[in-house]
């Protein structure tokens, strides 16, 4: 029972609100309405005074044109008058005397004698001068009690004034149509002037709506006021009132059934409630489980199946025994667009790809992306002439520019096909293949399609083992530094020594630095190789030191993957302090590639290294990009001579020439330059004589352990150089 006098008093309260919410949303309705149409009901007044306004001017500049009245014209323009403007009352023609001289209708008899009202100047309408001669009278009511406004207008001939042309206009009737056009009965029309109220009476009583507006009137400005009777005021069954009725009678209704019906009810809507929410949670839960199956099976930016999707669809296709076509293609410079355009952009590009992909493909392939830059397109049934015709249609697909956000955009791929040529192939080794032949054909260049063959897949299965062993290796301390002296020409002294990293294999293979340096790159060991061979050379220095037979200068190389790791300056920074060498006998190698890429970020770090005293050295100057603008741009002290170029002296002119060019630039420059690979002396005396005062080689001494080194160095304070020659 508490419950259903709640549920009454919640229905009173709920109607009594809305009662009032009605009542007030109905007058705000009623006012803006009747803000309309006071506007429109201004309007109309201000054009039909305008258009007679205008009429007058019209005809008197048409008779002034004429150059004189006559009866005959007067009677041409005049005769119909009321039957196209209704409210004139009639027109007149009078002399300067203020004569009568000619008038509209005959009957009509107006007064001439311009002193018995008052003469106004014309309100422009719109800011325009072509009534600026228009003279009006104040509204006055003749002797029936009709409501008229009086224009003249003067004709000049000759430059003279010739006499007025007047009007009456009867605004009583002119008012009366637009208020019987546009009022409805419970509204009332009010107008005054400056003077006095002239037209319509004031409401008594409450409940009553106004709005008021300056109408812009020949003689000046009339104030325009409506007044309207409220809905409410005057019927009972208005719709506030309605909402009310309804809502005490529904109260009522609502208590009875109630009352009557509580029990049953009450276990009926449990029931429902428990139903209904089971309802609920298992859609929700299918609702759920769809989005999970969608986001679980499909790529988050373009929709497309995922990998996950792609490898279902293969394993599909391998159980029904179907043969299929797998191709992968890897975007070229997706990360550019993202680093200069934004990810927005590059998102967009993915996007439009896509739709080029799916322009050029058969219908039953299935588009996948399966990685940032990566889409994988399986076609069954397809057959290898037909891949490759159809990979080099979604190369170039994408040859033309992309238009995004006003960006011209251009983006090239490289194609991987892969072929199902063994019937128990799983569908795991065949994206596999097509992975790798990918990668093989974005390291041939962009535009490449490359189809998978074993001789890949052994290629692949050797680095693999080749990272494994030097991750063990790395592990294990198995890696060897070794130490090329590097000597000064002039004095035959060995001047500094480059660590050289040295790696023998399990089986007794030598493995050369380059392969060892590739590998870790190519799988991510470069920064703990690096790290290892920085930390080793640093250490087996400081011994020399201890044995007071350390070179003036220990080179270290450094990779360019080394330097995405922004910490390495402070690595080798570390390190020098750790083993307490002095910062200004160490020297760390990068190849030009090196300071080309990244210039911003990479000059910050090697500004670094120098601050502290570092020197640094470009490596295999000559075979990168060879631009001499970024030696202005870092703190570079030496240059170092590839050994390609020293090769094939002395019988290589192109090769002499390019030495003597660097030499000398590296001189003017005041730049020390060291050459790599002499091996005769012909080399050695060529040098020299080109002003070259520093080399390294087999010439000299071959790359050596540390003790083999030290060895070396001490007997150099005994007086011994290097090997005669």
């Amino acid at each position: 029972m508490a419950a259903i006098a709640v549920i009454c008093m919640l229905i009173l309260i709920s109607t009594f609100t809305l009662y009032r919410s009605a009542q007030s949303r109905q007058v705000e309705l009623q006012d803006q309405m009747l803000s309309i149409e006071v506007n429109r009901l201004q309007r109309a007044i201000e054009v039909n005074l305008q258009k007679e306004a205008y009429f007058i001017v019209w005809l008197a500049n048409n008779f002034q044109n004429d150059g004189q009245i006559t009866k005959e014209n007067w009677l041409s323009v005049t005769s119909n008058i009321r039957e196209t403007f209704p409210f004139f009352i009639g027109v007149y023609w009078m002399n300067t005397d203020g004569e009568m001289l000619l008038n509209s209708p005959s009957k009509f008899k107006p007064n001439v004698d311009m002193s018995t009202w008052q003469i106004t100047p014309p309100v422009q309408f719109n800011t325009m001068p072509v009534l600026s001669k228009l003279s009006t009278s104040n509204v006055i009511k003749d002797s029936n009690g009709e409501l008229f406004v009086e224009m003249r207008h003067p004709v000049e001939f000759n430059g003279r004034i010739a006499g007025y042309l007047g009007a009456r206009y009867n605004v009583d009737h002119m008012l009366k149509a637009i208020a019987a056009q546009f009022l409805r009965p419970e509204q009332t029309l009010v107008l005054s002037d400056s003077v006095n109220q002239f037209y319509g009476e004031l409401p008594n009583g409450h409940g009553v709506l106004t709005n008021m507006v300056d109408v812009n009137a020949l003689n000046g400005k009339w104030q325009l006021t409506v007044w309207q009777q409220t809905d409410y005021d005057r019927s009972y069954f208005s719709l506030p009132m309605l909402i009310f009725i309804s809502g005490i009678v529904v109260t009522v209704l609502v208590a009875i059934s109630l009352y009557l019906l509580e029990v049953n009810v009450m276990g009926r809507r449990a029931e429902s409630a428990t139903v209904a929410k089971l309802k609920g949670e298992i859609t929700q839960r299918r609702e759920v489980e769809a989005q999970l199956q969608f986001t679980a099976n499909h790529d988050p930016q373009t929709h497309l199946p995922n990998r996950f999707a792609l490898e279902t669809y293969l394993e599909r296709s391998i159980r029904g025994e179907q043969d299929v076509v797998l191709m992968c293609i890897a975007l070229d410079k997706l990360q550019e667009v993202n680093d200069m355009y934004g990810y927005l952009v590059a998102d967009q590009l993915l996007l439009e790809a896509a739709k080029r992909f799916k322009s050029v493909l058969p219908p039953h392939a299935l588009l996948a992306r399966t990685s940032n830059d990566q889409f994988m397109i399986a076609c069954p049934g397809m057959s290898q002439l037909e891949a490759e015709m159809q990979a080099n249609q979604l190369r170039m697909c994408l040859e033309e520019e992309f238009f995004i956000e006003d960006n011209d955009i251009l983006t090239t791929c490289a194609i991987g096909i892969a072929y199902r040529y063994i019937e128990d192939m799983r569908a795991d080794e065949l994206l596999r293949h097509a992975d790798t032949a990918a990668h093989k054909a974005k390291a041939l260049g962009s535009r490449k399609v490359v189809a998978y063959n074993q001789t890949m897949q052994e290629q692949l299965n050797h680095k693999k083992e080749l990272e494994r062993a030097i991750r063990k290796a790395i592990n294990n301390d198995e890696l060897q530094l070794h130490f090329q002296p590097q000597v000064d020409l002039r004095t035959r002294q060995v001047v500094g020594v480059e660590a050289l990293v040295r790696w023998e294999s399990s089986n007794g293979t030598v493995i050369s630095p380059d392969i060892i340096i590739q590998t870790a790159e190519e799988t991510g060991l470069m920064q703990r190789l690096g790290h290892w061979v920085v930390d080793t050379a640093l250490k087996q220095f400081s011994h020399m030191l201890d044995e007071r037979c350390a070179p003036k200068c220990i080179a270290i190389n450094v990779s360019g993957h080394e330097f995405q790791d922004g910490y390495l300056a402070d690595y080798v920074i570390r390190s020098v302090t750790r083993y307490d060498i002095p910062p200004q006998r160490v020297q760390i190698e990068l190849t030009e590639q090196v300071f080309i890429e990244n210039l911003e970020r990479n000059q910050h770090i090697l500004n670094r290294l120098t601050t502290s005293g570092i020197s640094l050295a470009i490596d295999d100057f000559g075979t990168g990009y060879s631009s001499l603008a970024y030696l202005k741009h870092f703190p570079v002290n030496t240059v170092k001579i590839d050994r390609g170029f020293i090769k094939d002296l002395p019988q290589s002119k192109d090769d002499l020439v390019i030495c003597q060019a660097v030499v000398s630039m590296a001189n003017l420059l005041q730049l020390k330059v060291v050459a790599e690979g002499v091996e005769t002396i012909d080399q050695q005396e060529l040098l020299r004589n080109i002003g070259c005062n520093f080399a390294q080689g087999h010439f000299y001494y071959p790359p050596m352990t540390a003790d083999d080194l030290i060895a070396l160095l001490k007997k150099q304070r005994a007086g011994r150089l290097y090997p005669a020659s």
